[in-house]
């Protein structure tokens, strides 16, 4: 599978082109995806696109991770611990 290089928070990681973006970002250690707005921790829930827990900036626009597939030069954004 070929590799593909990503931005996320700045920071460039390597992802399996065509993976889903929400496993690329777990894998490279990408824990918290975002905060509720209560400030609860929020990552990876149905990893089907249902749910919503796994919503992410991708290129300004906000995204299901979990059913976004990885594409050479994303800029991601992520709420880091």
């Amino acid at each position: 599978m070929k590799t593909v290089r990503i931005r996320v928070n700045g920071r460039e990681i390597e992802a399996r082109g065509g993976e889903m973006l929400a496993g690329a970002l777990l894998r490279a250690g990408f824990k918290v995806l975002r905060r509720s707005p209560t400030g609860a921790p929020r990552s990876l829930f149905c990893g089907m696109g249902t749910c919503f827990e796994c919503l992410v900036k991708v290129n300004g626009q906000w995204v299901r991770s979990c059913i976004t597939p990885v594409r050479e030069g994303m800029e991601v954004e992520v709420e880091e611990d």
